[in-house]
């Protein structure tokens, strides 16, 4: 028997090996059209950031390995160009000489992979502009990174920059490494999420910690163009104008399954533009098979046929593909896309369906959260996990998972990707007896948590809402938020009253029990608990919020955008002699607040400092990431010091030096108090406006300085009349058309008359001389004042930095107290 293999990589080696362990006889030959075989292209990225140092690694076999060790004659260099299916006989090219000739087979395995999309954009073909998907791209990219940075480095000062077109997987990767190389790396992705084989909230965290790492993202635009720079490199336009220089630009747009030589001979293709394969791996042709990234399979959970461009199924089909042809019965039945990324410290991935395929396809499910720790919480180095499941209501059969997190993530992936591939349910997930020791998990782990709460939805002894569907969710309920009142001060959900968990049983006693309640906490449990009060009290309609608090702010992203006052950015040996020599000030103590989530390590910190002297010092291990945006603006808010701020694993090891009577002169401890005047404008309308903005002109006439955080309401003064066009969710574009464009669309508070309130006022003000707000707002930016918009209220109701006028700062509520600590006035208006 003669078996020809086109493509050499993942799935034509794994059909060549397996053939020949299955017939010692065969002859079988392998055409490659690259210069390498079985090759781990996972790896690329790898050793671009020189994480593998040792190129030679990558390279799994090579033709003379392969001919020695299992006699197959592979032909690198070599491109099949047409197949004859009736006389059995491919024509092969080779790329060196031109030569062709014809290769004859008994069966045939088509292998061919993907190909890298290249959007047809101006520029693409720049020489600074590289996809990623061989050793050869792999060489190229490194060589010309490794060039700029030897550059970078005979030009003191200067630093290295790539764009990373998409933010899938490869993407982050790349991301990732170019960043440990040093250079300076921007995202971008037209999707308003990175990663997308996760639901957004769960994205969101990883989101966060590339920021953290210092990864810029513009999310929800895309490139536009690619123009050669003079002095060398690439500029990248993007849709929403913004221009990008670049040393070198990746393109991580995802792949196209390279089916021309199976379309062009005649082979059925499926509706995904994959080659069609039965469970055999067979394709319309009796006497040819295909395995990879170019054939479609059915999906373990959702209807029809599906590419899954990941390397495990690549090589599960190659072998059942070499089995068949071998005269073997061997079904591949589907796949179910389980896959991981690592993103620095942190860890994410899913396995089976997402939520957006189901609804997509019209499965019906349900959904829980859960935040548990990746180890026992007690033991040092654990930290907050965030694990979605996705479950079918009657049987709950799992339909998918998704976890993102630090310590643990792939042992609990894995265990669901396996309960989901032996069809298991939710109920299966409970009686799991997983290995338990503090250092590699708990007593009740993460997957059987996840089970619990589960069966808890189905059994009706739990009633969740979901972020996602906020407001709707709470509209006409009492928002209750079980949290005790500092986690309540520090943030909560708008319009949420806040009945500590310990007192509810005595608040509910006069409420109406006919009112909906919507409970929520930080994470799900407590508000668990405060549901089961309340139903037993005989409240009717009661639910609790799925994942809790942490849940809803990844759904709408509202973690600050930055720090009150960055920490000095030094490497992590730097940091930890720099911690030493300062013990020497004082009593110095080391806290170790790992495995505690937000508010635990504010509050534990704050405890602590409360005991020491002024002068004394904290040295604070933190695996709350952020930590990073909290610890900052307690120090500034406290009157301490903030000496260092330095990644360590998932967090952050932080030093602090209590503050005394008299704030320090240096360092991060509040600043005395100022001549200045700050405003929260949260009021959109035209007349409370225009007073503050007449007040603050004032404030800058007699030599204050003024700031200006405008939230809520208040921010439809600092769009744009005519915004850049942009996707909008549903609920972002029903925002859009009920909220007023700029200051001249504001209304007034009284008398608004459908719109003719304003227009009268308009004509009385000019009649007497009077400014215009937009005049008032120019004089006022011209003057010097901080225009502030609120970034949490921003991703609340849906407006992008796009959406407003050009100059306005984007902060959050440390940047808004810590102006306020300067001021000697602060007006809400």
């Amino acid at each position: 028997m003669k078996i020809v293999v086109v493509g050499g990589v993942a799935g034509g080696a794994s059909v060549a090996a397996r053939a020949r362990r299955l017939d010692e006889f065969a002859e079988i030959i392998v055409f490659e059209k690259g210069d390498y075989v079985s090759f781990a292209n996972c790896g690329l990225p790898y050793h671009i950031g020189e994480v593998i140092t040792d190129r030679s690694r990558l390279l799994l076999q090579t033709p003379e390995s392969l001919r020695e060790s299992l006699d197959i004659d592979v032909r690198v260099g070599t491109e099949v160009i047409a197949l004859d299916r009736v006389g059995k006989t491919v024509t092969v090219r080779e790329l060196g000489s031109g030569r062709e000739y014809t290769e004859s087979y008994d069966r045939l395995a088509l292998c061919p992979g993907a190909d890298p999309l290249r959007p047809p954009l101006p520029g693409v073909d720049l020489p600074g502009v590289h996809v990623l998907r061989n050793v050869q791209d792999m060489d190229e990219i490194k060589a010309q990174l490794d060039a700029a940075l030897e550059r970078a480095a005979s030009a003191r000062g200067r630093t290295v920059h790539a764009v990373v077109i998409g933010a899938g997987y490869i993407g982050v990767e790349m991301a990732e490494n170019l960043r440990h190389r040093g250079a300076a790396v921007t995202i971008v992705e037209l999707s308003d999420q990175i990663l997308p084989p996760l639901d957004k909230e769960v994205s969101i965290p990883v989101e966060q910690h590339l920021r953290s790492r210092g990864v810029d993202l513009n999310l929800s635009t895309a490139a536009a163009a690619f123009a050669e720079r003079a002095v060398g490199g690439v500029t990248v336009e993007l849709q929403n104008n913004r221009f990008l220089d670049a040393d070198l630009v990746i393109l991580s747009a995802g792949v196209r399954p390279a089916v021309g030589l199976a379309r062009e001979a005649g082979l059925e293709i499926g509706p995904r533009g994959g080659i069609v394969v039965d469970t055999h791996m067979r394709t319309s042709d009796p006497n040819i098979w295909a395995a990879g990234d170019a054939v479609e399979t059915a999906h373990t959970v959702l209807p029809g046929s599906w590419l899954t461009p990941l390397a495990g199924p690549a090589n599960r089909e190659a072998r059942v593909a070499a089995e068949n042809m071998c005269g073997r019965d061997t079904e591949y039945r589907s796949s179910q896309g389980t896959s991981i990324v690592k993103v620095f410290d942190m860890v994410a991935g899913g396995t089976g369906a997402t939520e957006r395929q189901l609804v997509a396809d019209g499965v019906d499910y349900r959904t829980v959260h859960i935040h548990p720790s990746g180890h026992a919480g007690y033991y040092p180095g654990s930290a907050m996990m965030h694990l979605k499941l996705l479950f079918a209501p009657g049987t709950g059969k799992i339909l998918g998972a998704q976890v993102a997190g630090f310590d643990g993530v792939d042992k609990r992936l894995d265990v669901l990707a396996t309960v989901l591939r032996l069809g298991g349910t939710v109920h299966d997930l409970e009686q799991l007896e997983l290995a338990y020791a503090p250092p590699f998990g708990s007593a009740k782990d993460p997957v059987n948590m996840a089970g619990f709460v589960a069966t808890n939805v189905l059994k009706g002894d739990l009633t969740l809402w979901y972020a996602k569907d906020f407001p709707a969710a709470t509209e006409g309920a009492r928002l209750v938020d079980v949290r005790t009142p500092e986690e309540y001060g520090i943030w909560h959900i708008p319009g949420a009253e806040n009945v500590p968990l310990a007192a509810l049983r005595t608040a509910c006693e006069g409420w109406d029990r006919s009112v909906p309640v919507r409970l929520y906490c930080a994470v799900g449990f407590r508000s668990y608990l405060g549901y089961r009060i309340l139903v037993q009290r005989g409240f009717t309609d009661v639910a609790t919020l799925s994942g809790g608090s942490n849940t809803f702010r990844y759904w709408y992203d509202v973690e600050p955008a930055s720090p009150a006052a960055p920490a000095p950015e030094i490497a992590y040996a730097e940091a930890v002699d720099l911690i030493a020599a300062l013990k020497g000030t004082g009593k110095s103590v080391d806290l170790d607040c790992t495995g505690l989530a937000c508010p635990g390590p504010i509050m534990r910190l704050s405890n602590t400092m409360g005991e020491l002297a002024a002068g004394d010092e904290v040295v604070v291990h933190v695996s709350d990431p952020g930590f990073a945006s909290d610890g900052p603006a307690w120090a500034a808010s406290h009157g301490h010091e903030l000496l260092s701020m330095t990644p360590e694993g998932p967090g952050y090891v932080a030093a602090f030096r209590k503050g005394g009577a008299e704030p320090a002169a240096t360092g991060f401890a509040v600043a005395p108090k100022q001549n200045q005047t700050s405003f929260v404008v949260f009021s959109g309308d035209l007349d409370k406006m225009l007073a503050a903005f007449i007040i603050a002109n004032g404030a800058l006439a007699m030599g204050q300085q003024v700031s200006m955080f405008f939230t809520f309401w208040g921010l439809n003064a600092l769009r744009r009349a005519h915004a850049p066009k942009r996707d909008h969710s549903a609920l972002e574009r029903a925002f859009g058309m009920m909220m007023p464009s700029g200051p001249d669309k504001l209304p007034l508070s009284q008398m608004n008359m459908a719109g003719a309130g304003p227009a009268m006022i308009k004509h009385v003000m000019k009649e007497h001389d009077v400014q215009s707000v937009p005049d008032l707002m120019t004089a006022a930016r011209e003057g010097g004042a901080r225009l502030i918009a609120c970034t949490m209220t921003m991703d609340l109701l849906g407006i992008a930095e796009s959406d407003l006028i050009d100059g306005i700062e984007l902060g959050g509520v440390a940047t808004f107290l810590g102006e306020a600590e300067k001021s000697g006035t602060t007006l809400f208006i």
